[in-house]
This record gives C-alpha cells, structure tokens and sequence, in this order.
C-alpha cells in the first residue's frame, strides 16, 4: 500500500505522519501531522474551491483542490488509517 498520496502535481502527503484529520462543515480537510520536529506539529488544510485560478496552490498551509479531489484524498486517508471513511458534515 502506498504511504503517499497526492495532493496536486508535484505535492505529496506522506500518510504514516498524520497524526489526527478533520472533515469540517465547509467542506474541507484540515489534517496535523509530526512533520517538523522543532514545532511537534504541523496543520495542513485542504480546501474546496471551484476557482481555476487557486486550483493547485497552496499558501501558508492552505491547499485549493477540487471537490473529487478533496473526496479521493479523504477516502485514501481513511483506507491508510483503517477506519470508516468520514461524512461531509453538514
């Protein structure tokens, strides 16, 4: 199984640091990891949008992707952890 999944062209998560992943009500995934040691945390968080122009960028840990992206990303970390795949909340 693979230990990455990718998050846009050349932007890569690899799942073994998640530490804790959350499906907000806006639809989006906002996902700590233990990536840097010298802060004992990092928050990444990944956001729908249907704006061309912010498809693929990122800033300040903030990722824009598409809303089947954003559901491919959430069910490939879901098989990864093992658990049931999270619900959208509404």
């Amino acid at each position: 199984m693979s230990k990455y999944t990718k998050i846009f062209e050349g932007f890569y998560l690899n799942l073994k640091q998640i530490v804790t992943f959350e499906i907000t009500s806006n639809e989006q995934i906002i996902i700590n990891t233990n990536a840097h040691f010298e802060s004992a945390s990092s928050q990444i968080c990944i956001n729908l949008t249907e704006d061309t122009k912010e498809l693929g960028s990122a800033s300040e840990g903030i990722i824009y992707v598409e809303l089947q992206e954003l559901h491919r990303i959430k069910r490939e970390i879901s098989t990864y952890l093992g658990i049931k795949e999270p619900k959208m909340k509404q």
